[in-house]
């Protein structure tokens, strides 16, 4: 059989795709899993109409993008607030060129930009997982924020550590994840991810100081302003920071997913765990890593 990235897979009870040595070991969990997740994904379908059809909430989130991008960038908006622009100025000088489009075509080419990217994480699975798992994303791309971009920067970042300073300069904490280089004594690679941010920044900065000094500032008077609360964030930072580590001490690389979802500033409603479609494609990261570690070993 294949999945629907089209690749060769070896044939399992639970079709589970390129995670089916995860299957094989957690069967129970794995059948669970499948069970619950069809039900989920048609009242993400469901939600996603709502959404549409009441709210008008297509690029709810993406149009504060767009706004930033047009002049001068002003964190005036606090979180929460309707077009409020809440991330680094790198992220709003990467959009630029696409934010030249007019609002329809800019909302309409950013909801293709992560259904792709949707398309890219479920790849791995058969489609009795990949079609739930990709409805399941439908509200992200109603509400066109950046959760499904930072399903993708986790996978990549368990390879390229540089991956990490996208989740750094738009969520901060959401760049939870290269810890997971410290925890491992991978030096080198933490370094990596943490150099590639730091010379972004400065070239950032050297173009616009005032824009930096402005963000670090918002960040600073809106420090306690996530929606479950000061003290709840900080918890929740701490466990996603326990759970990297374990991650990394077990070899578990797919725990990376939930710990970013953890760390995420704002955890609700349901749209943040749109993160953890990032599971398939590091079940089949942390398989390959295991693998090279059992290589070295013999």
């Amino acid at each position: 059989m294949k999945g629907i990235g089209g690749s060769n897979l070896t044939s399992s009870p639970l079709d589970l795709g390129q995670g089916d040595s995860f299957a094989r070991r957690f069967p129970l969990p794995t059948r669970a899993a499948l069970i619950l997740i069809w039900p989920l994904s048609l009242m993400a379908v469901f939600v996603s109409v709502r959404q549409i059809v009441m709210d008008g909430a297509i690029g709810q989130d993406s149009h504060a993008y767009w706004l930033a991008a047009q002049g001068g960038l002003i964190y005036g908006a606090v979180p929460g607030q309707r077009d409020a622009y809440l991330y680094s100025p790198v992220f709003v000088t990467v959009i630029k060129p696409l934010a030249m489009l007019p609002w329809p075509l800019f909302a309409t080419a950013w909801v293709a930009i992560e259904a792709a990217a949707l398309v890219w994480l479920v790849a791995p699975l058969r489609l009795r997982w990949a079609i739930p798992l990709f409805l399941l994303g439908l509200p992200e791309l109603v509400v066109s924020n950046i959760y499904v971009l930072l399903a993708v920067s986790a996978v990549v970042g368990l390879q390229k550590p540089a991956a990490w300073s996208f989740a750094i300069l738009t969520k901060v904490t959401a760049g939870v994840g290269l810890l997971w280089y410290a925890a491992r004594g991978d030096w080198k690679r933490l370094f990596q991810g943490i150099g590639a941010t730091a010379v972004i920044v400065a070239v950032s900065y050297a173009l616009d100081p005032s824009v930096w000094h402005a963000w670090v500032g918002f960040l600073l008077d809106n420090r306690s302003g996530t929606p479950d609360s000061s003290v709840s964030f900080v918890a929740r930072g701490l466990l996603a920071v326990g759970l990297v580590v374990f991650a990394a001490c077990t070899g578990w690389a797919f725990l990376i997913a939930p710990a970013v979802v953890l760390a995420s500033p704002v955890l609700t409603p349901v749209i943040p765990f749109t993160i953890l479609l990032a599971v398939p494609r590091l079940l089949q990261l942390g398989q390959a890593v295991g693998a090279r570690e059992e290589s070295k070993i013999s």
